[in-house]
C-alpha cells in the first residue's frame, strides 16, 4: 500500500503554510517505516490511516480509505492483571506495514510546513535528531520483545490462525498477517493479506483488521471507565470471539439476522468470561468499557454497541426534484431532458447537502427510556439512578464488565468505599448491545465512529458538517485529525483558556476539559458509486415515477 509514518511534532508559529489555512496546533514530522509492530511512541494521542491502493479493484473494496485519532486525556495506571495485553505508553499504536502512524505532539514555533497536501494542517519536518531518538528507542524495545511478546504479535497469530480455518491455507508474510492457499510465493500479490492496526489513548481503545480475502473490514472502539482492564480484555479477545462466532455463515444467503446475532452472542460470552476473573480479582467488577463494533462486508454494515459510543453515517439528501416534476405534463422530451440536468448536478455534487444519521442508539441516563428501564425493573428500589447517574456511579446504562452493577455478588467483593446500595439481584445494567444492519446506497458518503468524548462538545450534524467541509478544501489530508484539534479548540474555549496552554496539561489533569476520544472515519466513495445507473438509461416511466 505505500503509506509513510511521521511524527507529529511541534508546530505552532513559524510555518511555511497557505496563510488561509487552519492554524493547526498538532503537527508531524517524519519517523521511520518499515517496523510493524508496537509502535509505541509517547504523545497525546495517535492517528493512523489506510488507503486502498490504487491498482485495487474499485468494485472489490467496500471502502476507499480509514482516518483513525485517538487522543488521550486520562492518566492511566497499567492494567492490574491484563499486563499480558496491555501497552507501555499512556498513547500508542501497533499496526501491519500497510496502515500509516502519527504521533500527535503539543506544536511550538521550530517547526514548519513541507507538504502542500495538508494546506498547513499538519507540518511536517526532516528533523534527523528526531528519527536518531525513535530509532534507538525502537532498539530498546526490539530487545525487549525478545523476552516479551508484542500485542501486535499475539493479535496477528490469532488472525492467521482463525483465517486459515475459513480458507484451508498457510500463513505468508510475518508483519500483514497474510493468508494464501497452497504454498507462499514471496514473488506474487498477497490478494489474502490481513491489514491491521489497534493502540489506546487514556482508556480508550480502538482496533481495526481488514481482510481482502474475505472483503470483511472490522472496527472496534472501547471507551473504558475505571480503569484499563476491560477495554484491554475486549481488544485482547473481541475481533476473535466474532470471528469463531461467525465460522459457518454463508455470506451470499445474505441473512443479516444471523450476523447480528452471532455479534451478539460473540460480546456476551466475553463479558461472561471478563466478569468471572472478577471472582478472584474484586478490583475487575469496578471495570467496564463501552462497546462500539463494525463489521463491512461488501455493502452490508453491521453495527452493534452498548454505551454511548456512535455510528453517524453521512448521507447525502434525496434530490430536490419538486420544480421539475411540476412540468410533467408539458413536454415530456423537454421534461426528461431537465429531469437529466437536475439528476447529473446532483451525481456531480458528492458532498453537498449531507444529513447525518445515526446507526447507534445511546445507553445512558440522559433519554428517558433506558431510566424507565431501569426503575421498572427495580420497582423496590427508590433510587435506582440519582444524580444523573446509575446508583448515583454510570451514566451508562448498558456495559461491558461493571459487574458490581450486574450482580450483588461482585458488589460485595468491592471495598466499603465502592460499593453501591444495591437492592435486590436484578442487574441495574446490562451488556445486551443494540444491533443495526444498513445496506450502503449511492447516497452514502463516509461513516464516523466515535467513543462519546466527540459528541461531549458537537452535534452529529456539525460532525459530519466539519468533515464535509474539510475533506473539501483538503481532499488528502486527515478529517479525523482535524475533529481532535477542534475538540481541543473547543474544550479551551468553555475552559476560558488558551488552547496552547489546554494542550500543554499532563494527561490526568486535561481530564478536567475534556475526555478521551478514539474517532474512526471510513470514506465510503468507492464501488458503491460504480453502481448508480446511468441517466441515459432511464427511461420516461422511470423519471415519471421519480
Amino acid at each position: 500500500m505505500g503509506n509513510t509514518v511521521v511524527k507529529l511534532t511541534p508546530c505552532l508559529a513559524g510555518r511555511e503554510a497557505d496563510d488561509n489555512a487552519p492554524q493547526s496546533t498538532l503537527c508531524q514530522t517524519p519517523t521511520i517505516a518499515g517496523i510493524p509492530d508496537s509502535f509505541d511512541q509517547e504523545g497525546i494521542g495517535q492517528t493512523i490511516s489506510f488507503k486502498r491502493d490504487d491498482s485495487d479493484d474499485p468494485n472489490s473494496v467496500p471502502f476507499q480509505t480509514i482516518h483513525c485519532v485517538s487522543l488521550g486525556a486520562n492518566q492511566i495506571a497499567p492494567s492490574s492483571i491484563m499486563n499480558d495485553y496491555s501497552f507501555s505508553s499512556s498513547s500508542s499504536f501497533g499496526r501491519s506495514s500497510s496502515f500509516s502512524s502519527f504521533a500527535l505532539h503539543p506544536s511550538s514555533s521550530s517547526f514548519s510546513s513541507s507538504d502542500p497536501s495538508y494546506s498547513g494542517i499538519l507540518v511536517r519536518s526532516a528533523s534527523t535528531t528526531i528519527l536518531r531518538e525513535i530509532q534507538a528507542a525502537r532498539d530498546r524495545r526490539n530487545q525487549d520483545k525478545l523476552e516479551n511478546p508484542s500485542l501486535g504479535r499475539r493479535l496477528i497469530n490469532s488472525i492467521t490462525s482463525r483465517l486459515k480455518k475459513y480458507t484451508g491455507g498457510v500463513v505468508c508474510g510475518s508483519h500483514t498477517g497474510t493468508v494464501h492457499q497452497g504454498t507462499c510465493d514471496e514473488g506474487k500479490s498477497d490478494p489474502g493479506a490481513v491489514h491491521w492496526a489497534q493502540g489506546k489513548a487514556g482508556e480508550d481503545r480502538v482496533q481495526m483488521v481488514y481482510s481482502e480475502e474475505h472483503q470483511l473490514l472490522f472496527v472496534g472502539i472501547y471507551d473504558g471507565f475505571n480503569g484499563p482492564d476491560a477495554p484491554d480484555f475486549l481488544l485482547a479477545n473481541l475481533y476473535e470471539a466474532i470471528l469463531l462466532e461467525l465460522e459457518g455463515i454463508q455470506w451470499e444467503k445474505q441473512d443479516h439476522q444471523q450476523v447480528l446475532g452471532a455479534m451478539s452472542r460473540a460480546l456476551r460470552r466475553a463479558d461472561e468470561e471478563y466478569l468471572n476473573m472478577a471472582d478472584e480479582n474484586p478490583e475487575l467488577a469496578m471495570i467496564g468499557s463501552c462497546v462500539l463494533v463494525m463489521l463491512m462486508k461488501g455493502d452490508d454494515l453491521y453495527l452493534m454497541n452498548v454505551g454511548d459510543s456512535r455510528a453517524v453515517l453521512a448521507q447525502k439528501a434525496e434530490p430536490d426534484l419538486s420544480g421539475v416534476l411540476g412540468k410533467a405534463d408539458e413536454d415530456l422530451e423537454r421534461f426528461k431532458v431537465e429531469m437529466m440536468r437536475q439528476l447529473e448536478a446532483y451525481e456531480r455534487d458528492k458532498l453537498s447537502g449531507l444529513v447525518a444519521v445515526q446507526l447507534t442508539m445511546d445507553h445512558s441516563t440522559a433519554f428517558y427510556q433506558e431510566v424507565r428501564r431501569i426503575r421498572s425493573e427495580h420497582l423496590d428500589d427508590p433510587c435506582p439512578v440519582t444524580r444523573g447517574r446509575v446508583k448515583g456511579t454510570l451514566k451508562v446504562t448498558r456495559a461491558f464488565g461493571a459487574g458490581f452493577l450486574k450482580k450483588p455478588k461482585w458488589n460485595n467483593l468491592l471495598l466499603e468505599a465502592y460499593k453501591v446500595d444495591y437492592i435486590g439481584n436484578s442487574p441495574y445494567i446490562n451488556c445486551n448491545p443494540y444491533l443495526r444492519h444498513h445496506k450502503l446506497g449511492p447516497r452514502d458518503r463516509f461513516l464516523i465512529l466515535s467513543s462519546d468524548g466527540l459528541y461531549d462538545h458537537f452535534k452529529n450534524d456539525e460532525v459530519v458538517a466539519q468533515v464535509e467541509m474539510f475533506t473539501s478544501m483538503h481532499p488528502e489530508a486527515d478529517p479525523a485529525h482535524h475533529l481532535a484539534e477542534l475538540i481541543l479548540r473547543s474544550a479551551a474555549t468553555k475552559a476560558k483558556k488558551d488552547v496552547n496552554d489546554l494542550i500543554g496539561l499532563p494527561q490526568g489533569e486535561r481530564r478536567k476539559y475534556h475526555d478521551d476520544v478514539s474517532i474512526v472515519i471510513i470514506s465510503l466513495d468507492g464501488k458503491i458509486w460504480k453502481s448508480s445507473p446511468r441517466l441515459d438509461e432511464i427511461s420516461n416511466q422511470e423519471l415519471l415515477n421519480c
